[in-house]
């Protein structure tokens, strides 16, 4: 911690700035949380679709430090800001430390999502719009490009990877223990609930799914910086370039934005690494979500949900008994999870058969041979009516898979 004093001269400095510079233009100060794979991915993404649909005008001089988490998305990011009138980007540890220090406030509670900062000094990099407003996703597409050199290096990577000139491919993501969404934090084995994390699922739950794709014609390739260990599977047409290719390629941190920004869907969990599809508006099919309200951020986006199941009453809980408990934001804190495991509610994986035909239905949707059953629709807006009435939830746009809705009628409906 910084000396007080420094800080507040540090604040009453930065005010200054702000209030000289207002007869002429507004100047904010925004800091990209660079060593954070979500937080530089989706927060800095919707920074910048915010800033091309509202245009209003601002100086905004962003800072971060010079050791980020992916090297590939700040340089795309620097030649966003180097493009984007108003906006200035310093990349300076000094100053990065000593303004996150000035800026304070407290880390996102549910519901909240870290808006506790001055915003008439700050811009607010610490939220990527989720569960505060879904248009801006919507109506702006991807505002980080690849370079004509990079798209080129990409075809060399699928190459290298043994796939064939224009072949399609899924991408799939497991989060597991070896999983951080910051290389700054680690999961300490003397606490249950980080190191159980109950976001960590098995990468072979996705076997049949991704067998079935390669039926299709689809080839799959497994991502991720860092993973327990390799997929055991032996189809030439599943690449584990997580497990096995990643620590031999030339420029990894390109690799990893590259194969997720041109997949044809990613199917994937609860982790910061599913904006590296997000942000270039790729279709997501999210399986072993947990809480209730990590689902579809866009339109065109599936998801199922964990179940939790109480052993007491001998039966899961419906989503209602779970937004009563707390679940009904995208996070769940230590204290919630005692009471949970106190109560005797276990959050449960999603079985393989529900990962496979979810992706049978992205398959479908992005086909366009897709349908629903009566009934489909009812079931959609029984999730959305476990929540109370002017809940964020109430209004998200993704859908939960058809197939998982009709087995689980009994979580959905009154």
């Amino acid at each position: 911690m910084k000396n007080p004093l420094i800080l507040f001269a540090v604040r009453c400095l930065l005010k200054l700035i702000v209030v000289a510079a207002s007869p002429f233009a507004k100047v904010r100060f925004g800091l990209i949380l660079h060593r954070s794979v979500g937080r530089i991915s989706g927060n800095v993404e919707y920074y910048f679709r915010k800033r091309e649909r509202d245009k209003d005008g601002e100086i905004h001089i962003l800072v971060a430090g010079t050791d980020p988490v992916n090297k590939q998305l700040m340089t795309m990011i620097r030649r966003k800001a180097k493009a984007t009138k108003g906006t200035y980007l310093i990349e300076c540890d000094f100053l990065w430390n000593l303004f996150r220090e000035a800026q304070g406030g407290r880390p996102a509670q549910p519901g909240r999502q870290g808006t506790d900062i001055d915003l008439s000094i700050w811009v607010n990099l610490r939220h990527a719009g989720y569960l505060i407003e879904w248009e801006t996703w919507e109506e702006m597409g991807p505002q980080l490009q690849f370079t004509a050199e990079e798209e080129t290096k990409g075809r060399a990577l699928l190459k290298t990877l043994g796939l064939p000139e224009g072949a399609e491919f899924v991408v799939i993501h497991a989060r597991d223990k070896a999983y951080t969404d910051s290389p700054d934090s680690i999961r300490l084995i003397d606490d249950y609930f980080t190191y159980n994390d109950f976001r960590d699922c098995d990468i072979q739950s996705y076997m049949p799914a991704a067998e079935w794709l390669t039926e299709q014609g689809i080839w799959v390739i497994r991502v991720g910086h860092v993973v327990e260990g390799p997929i055991q599977n032996d189809n030439p047409m599943i690449v584990d370039y997580a497990g096995r290719f990643r620590r031999h390629i030339e420029d990894p941190d390109f690799a990893d934005v590259f194969l997720q920004a041109k997949c044809k869907f990613f199917l994937g969990c609860t982790a910061g690494i599913y904006y590296y599809s997000h942000m270039f508006d790729v279709p997501m099919a999210f399986v072993h979500m947990a809480p209730l309200a990590e689902t579809g951020r866009v339109e065109h986006d599936l998801f199922i949900l964990k179940r939790y199941w109480h052993s007491g009453k001998n039966r899961f809980l419906t989503f209602k008994e779970m937004v009563d408990r707390g679940a009904d934001y995208n996070r769940i804190w230590h204290d919630t999870l005692r009471r949970y495991e106190e109560e005797g509610i276990e959050i449960t994986d999603n079985a393989p058969e529900d990962l496979l035909e979810l992706t049978k239905e992205m398959y479908a949707r992005l086909a366009g041979t897709w349908k629903p059953e009566p009934g489909d629709a009812e079931l959609q807006q029984g999730f959305r009516d476990a929540f109370p009435e002017g809940h964020p939830m109430r209004d998200f746009r993704g859908y939960m898979g058809a197939d998982y809705t009709r087995k689980n009628k009994e979580l959905l409906l009154p």
